[in-house]
């Protein structure tokens, strides 16, 4: 305990005095709110007169282009460090590489919870107003676990985001890489022959769990989606960590 608490008040000093860190995190929360809050005065009404109308999905619509802030907030926060040559300076005072990356990783995701929150309540709140008669309240079967869903999602995301930066230890590889995966898979499931697979993905199995009721095509529910979710960013952080632990700074 008395190695981890300085290592993440070292942490928490990097990131927050980066502006990177609040340049993403206020593109994150203007562009979930803005795309989210825009697409329900756009189509809002039509889309409620569907029948497979779920208030959820234009609640937090602008998820599906808030990650790209998630995942540059996650790439410059670790990959940073080897391109700034900093990180051999963050080993130094932290020579405990496992305790420096669950800081690091810690500090991170915790930034990513935060924001998500605040931006997860006003984009749910202001839409649903929108929605007039159509919207919901978070008194609503599923609307609670959905605004959590919405929270936890991008926070798992950045985590796995981070764990990639730190393996590739390449800003524009990273980016280059998570940047048009994670914006290209919500397009591939839309082919039928590929749907399924897409799922398992972890940001198509995220969003599974933010719908306040499921699909037909939905191979799981929303619980099983936020564990996979997890297992994916548990698996980039143990091989984080390897990678980490065998390699030089």
């Amino acid at each position: 305990m008395t190695t981890v608490v300085p290592a993440l008040r070292a942490e928490w000093l990097k990131a927050t005095t980066l502006r990177s860190t609040w340049a993403c995190l206020l593109a994150y929360a203007v562009t979930v709110f803005g795309v989210s809050v825009g697409a329900v005065a756009a189509i809002g009404r039509s889309q409620a007169a569907q029948a497979d109308y779920d208030p959820a999905v234009l609640a937090y619509y602008g998820l599906n282009f808030g990650h790209v802030a998630v995942i540059v907030f996650a790439v410059l926060l670790t990959a940073g460090e080897y391109g700034q040559h900093t990180v051999h300076t963050s080993l130094t005072a932290v020579p405990r590489r496992g305790v420096f990356l669950a800081a690091q990783f810690g500090v991170g995701a915790g930034l990513v919870l935060l924001t998500a929150a605040g931006t997860a309540v006003a984009t749910f709140l202001t839409t649903q107003a929108l929605l007039g008669p159509a919207g919901i309240t978070l008194a609503a079967p599923g609307a609670v676990r959905s605004l959590v869903a919405a929270v936890v999602q991008p926070t798992i995301l950045a985590v796995s985001c981070m764990a990639v930066g730190v393996l590739m230890r390449d800003q524009s590889g990273a980016l280059s890489l998570l940047v048009p995966f994670f914006l290209v898979s919500p397009v591939i499931e839309l082919v039928p022959v590929l749907q399924d697979a897409v799922q398992f993905l972890p940001d198509r199995a995220g969003a599974v769990a933010i719908r306040t009721y499921g699909r037909p095509v939905d191979l799981f529910g929303p619980v099983t989606g936020l564990g996979i979710c997890v297992l994916w960013a548990g698996a980039a952080v143990l091989v984080a960590r390897w990678a980490l632990q065998r390699r030089d700074a």
